[in-house]
């Protein structure tokens, strides 16, 4: 099973995702990025709950605010199930957590952004039992709201030698979500984290008027459906590592041995890459031997020698004064800091 079997420092997986410019080439790597608060080591598997839904007493006073407002009535049901769907799949493809989602359990809430009082024990207990997880995390609350703007666009083009003038309208609307949640820990009979989780996600499209740029748009439950998803990501890299993609470059000219060992990083072969860039690091001419040295920390980094990675990034700014390096340093190092809070998440 990949979550006992990943080590600690297998943190950056390389995608085959490669662009060039004039003397990089760009890649796309996964990294594990750690979660931003600490669970407790013991808490391994979770059961993840609705509990956003309205009560019966609160039922009402739910239409009447969806009626004003002029959302949905049941857009929040559809955005908080995915909402929940969002953490469960999200914790599910981390190293540290193990999720289920419940579909018999209906517990109500307040139906808004009002926090409902905590769960009692029993309930927790008697979740964590039947599901065989040592914690639960339960959605809250979850409100949504959403507003749409226009913006009108004129231009011209050329067409059979004369100049004609178009209008154009764009439609953008943004979604704001508030998601909130705990966590219960029913060996301790403790709450490890309350959050409220407050963003915006936005779409937009073109038309050729004011209604078709609205039509162009995704539908008002396909808006909730992802921005719910998305709000519940959001929670799951709090409590979670995750793997986040990011970009790096490596000098791939600037003469014929930094060309053909870019042929070989492309390919994910980073030793011998790093056989040749070495080589190409003694030369005199200091630009050159800087592109090189950027490059061996790339591929100790895809090696997972962040140290090194560290002390040749060093080497290609100091002693080179190849101003990219910079923030390659900054990077690595935050790298490194990351590892060391990863090293304390994923121990046993």
């Amino acid at each position: 099973m990949l979550k006992n079997l990943l080590p600690k420092l297998f943190v950056l997986l390389v995608s085959a995702s490669f662009l060039i410019s004039c003397k990089t080439s760009y890649l796309t790597v996964d990294v594990l990025k750690p979660a931003r608060i600490d669970v407790p080591r013991e808490i391994k598997s979770v059961a993840v709950i609705n509990r956003s839904l309205p009560a019966k007493e609160e039922r009402a006073m739910n239409i009447i605010e969806g009626v004003i407002s002029g959302e949905g009535i049941f857009n929040d049901r559809v955005g908080s199930e995915k909402c929940v769907i969002g953490v469960v799949e999200l914790l599910n493809n981390s190293p540290r957590f193990t999720a289920v989602f419940p579909g018999d359990i209906d517990m109500r809430g307040t139906g808004t952004d009002r926090f409902p009082p905590a769960l009692e024990w029993d309930a927790i207990n008697s979740i964590s039992n039947k599901y065989k997880v040592d914690a639960v995390i339960a959605l809250e609350t979850f409100d949504s709201d959403s507003h749409t703007d226009y913006d009108r666009r004129e231009y011209t083009r050329e067409e059979d030698g004369r100049k004609v003038r178009y209008v154009e309208y764009n439609a953008e609307v943004r979604m704001e979500i508030e998601a909130g949640w705990r966590i219960y820990y029913p060996a301790k009979e403790r709450i490890v984290d309350e959050n409220v989780y407050v963003d915006h996600i936005s779409w937009d499209a073109d038309g050729p008027t004011r209604e078709a740029a609205k039509r162009n748009l995704p539908s008002k439950s396909r808006i909730i459906e992802d921005a719910g998803f998305f709000a519940g990501e959001q929670y799951a890299a709090r409590i979670s590592p995750v793997w986040i993609k990011v970009s790096r470059n490596y000098y791939s000219k600037g003469n014929e041995e930094l060309e053909r060992a870019s042929r070989y990083a492309r390919q994910g072969n980073w030793e011998e890459a790093a056989g040749m860039w070495e080589n190409v690091a003694k030369s005199s001419d200091p630009k050159i031997a800087g592109y090189a040295a950027y490059n061996l920390a790339l591929s100790n980094e895809m090696q997972g020698d962040l140290d090194t990675a560290l002390q040749w990034a060093e080497k290609s700014y100091y002693d080179f004064n190849n101003k990219k390096a910079r923030n390659y340093i900054n990077t690595i190092k935050r790298r490194i800091a990351d590892e060391r809070r990863l090293d304390k998440q994923l121990e046993d």
